[in-house]
């Protein structure tokens, strides 16, 4: 009796030693999401028991994610004594970081008041690089982020700057990013529509920022120059103004009945015509003679009289 119960205790002994050898049975969780700096057993694995809060590994950055080759998670597991290894299908092991995504919007705007505070000027546009930066923190951290260090091109458009996220954190991380200044002027627009012939008034210009690159030859900047004029063409509100496009007021709009006057020596003449189409003072515009139907040429004298003028005076008008 007293072997029986030597050779038990014996076969329980080695029972024992024999699973602490094959380690404690953990099964591999199916999704594995970490939201602090470290990966740990208890992340990867269920049933890891007293070795839940092992760490493995340091964490990848919030909104990342890192990679474990299969075999050396066992190999790591089995060192530690949990017993997991991976089956034919599974190769890599996959841990994402869970974080909190900075809006882009709040990117753009820190960027902005670092280049003005830089430039000395809020004339400008700004475009990144890289569309939708993807810059996070963690649950616990704040959802802030601050510009350290920028550099640009004076002389080009391309400017380098370098964030941290969360600002002013001594667990801050740092981003780089690029992008492109696109420098702005203050160019005059009509405030409203206005109809070809219309006269320009201080209160229907507004100012508007335009990139200089898309600042035509022809456009005008100053507005003493667009004052008193009108456009040749209709204009809607917004739109700058053109030199192509802009000329005296119209004084004989067109179909306006006016009197067509002819002087020559001690001889003069009036009749009555329409315009063809419209022109301002000193301008040369068709009239139709309202009685004979006949179309000649007439300078306009005020907005009630034109002259006719003969090809002669045509010519000596074109020369002055």
């Amino acid at each position: 009796m007293k072997y029986l119960t030597f050779a038990t205790t014996l076969l329980m002994t080695l029972a024992a030693h024999s699973a602490a050898l094959a380690g404690m049975a953990v099964t591999l969780k199916p999704s594995i999401i970490v939201q602090n700096d470290e990966v740990t057993f208890g992340d990867v694995f269920e049933g890891a028991g007293e070795k839940t809060d092992y760490v493995i590994a340091t964490a990848p950055a919030p909104g990342k994610k890192m990679v474990f080759k299969a075999s050396s998670l066992a190999y790591v597991a089995r060192k530690h004594g949990l017993d997991w290894r991976p089956n034919r299908t599974v190769h890599r092991i996959t841990v994402n970081r869970s974080g909190v995504r900075i809006p882009e919007q709040q990117i753009l705007e820190e960027l902005r008041f670092a280049l003005e505070t830089e430039l000395q000027t809020d004339q400008f546009e700004l475009s990144l690089s890289t569309q939708h930066p993807n810059i996070q923190v963690s649950l616990e951290e704040e959802p802030t982020i601050a510009v350290e260090s920028l550099s640009y091109s004076k002389r080009g458009s391309n400017f380098v700057a370098v964030l941290v996220a969360p600002a002013h954190s001594n667990a801050a991380r740092q981003y780089k990013l690029t992008g492109k200044l696109h420098r702005q002027t203050l160019v005059p627009v009509v405030s409203r529509f206005m109809e070809a012939g219309e006269e320009i008034g201080e209160k229907d210009l507004d100012y508007k920022l335009i990139r200089v690159s898309k600042v035509g030859r022809n456009t005008l900047t100053n507005i003493n120059d667009i004052v008193g004029k009108s456009p040749r063409r209709a204009i809607r509100a917004g739109t700058s103004l053109s030199l192509n496009n802009l000329g005296d007021p119209v004084t004989v709009p067109k179909g306006k009945l006016v009197s067509v006057v002819f002087k020559k020596g001690g001889i003069s003449l009036a009749v009555t015509g329409r315009a063809l189409e419209p022109g301002a003072e000193g301008d040369i515009i068709r009239i139709e003679n309202i009685a004979s139907r006949k179309v000649i040429q007439a300078q306009i004298l005020n907005s009630e009289e034109v002259r006719i003028i003969t090809a002669g005076q045509r010519l000596a008008n074109l020369q002055q």
